[in-house]
């Protein structure tokens, strides 16, 4: 299937790597990067709007794993061989074959279709967000302003109440600081007396 529809191993991959909402990445344009964008469907028609779905947020900008920069280009030059034998050039960053952009229900499709295919438990897109969340507390990253402004979350309770239980790594990276931290206090002591 990947080989059929990269598009949407890609999009997966932004997904994870930011935590972005799929409305976000579906509209992404190749020259706004650095803009955050919401992707709605109006009266049949699909617009982007300035402001993150909530609007308590407003924009931000998500910085980018090596790992993801590498996805992404990849991604760009699956595009740049599609749109060769297109007249009219897409500027949405996430097309098909034939250049048009992906939407968000499309995408949603498609991920429903390969968990049933795999027997996956249903992964729903918004999903992703969790999941990027849980790579922030897996690698040791505890600072709650950063996580919700990656995510562009302003309520911090939430995050907390829904995240810090999820991570049995981060009580164990926890675990880890609280005994290096004793043992050189310990040693400082032992050193005093």
């Amino acid at each position: 299937m990947v080989n059929y529809y990269p598009q949407y191993l890609y999009i997966t991959y932004l997904l994870a790597g930011t935590g972005a909402r799929i409305g976000e990445v579906c509209a992404l344009r190749l020259l706004d990067f650095a803009e955050d964008k919401w992707l709605v469907q109006e009266v049949g028609k699909y617009k982007t709007k300035e402001t993150t779905k909530t609007g308590e947020s407003g924009e931000r900008i998500i910085g980018l794993d090596n790992f993801t920069v590498k996805k992404l280009k990849e991604w760009l030059h699956i595009r740049n061989t599609w749109i060769v034998g297109i007249k009219e050039r897409p500027d949405f960053l996430f097309i098909n074959p034939i250049g048009e952009f992906i939407k968000m229900p499309n995408y949603a499709g498609v991920l429903k279709t390969l968990c049933s295919r795999n027997k996956i438990t249903h992964t729903t897109p918004h999903m992703f967000r969790h999941t990027h969340e849980t790579i922030m507390w897996e690698a040791g990253i505890s600072d709650l302003n950063y996580i919700g402004g990656r995510l562009g979350d302003v309520d911090k309770t939430i995050l907390l109440e829904i995240y810090s239980h999820m991570s049995n790594r981060s009580a164990q990276l926890n675990n880890e600081k609280i005994n290096e931290f004793m043992k050189n206090w310990s040693r400082k002591l032992e050193g005093i007396n």
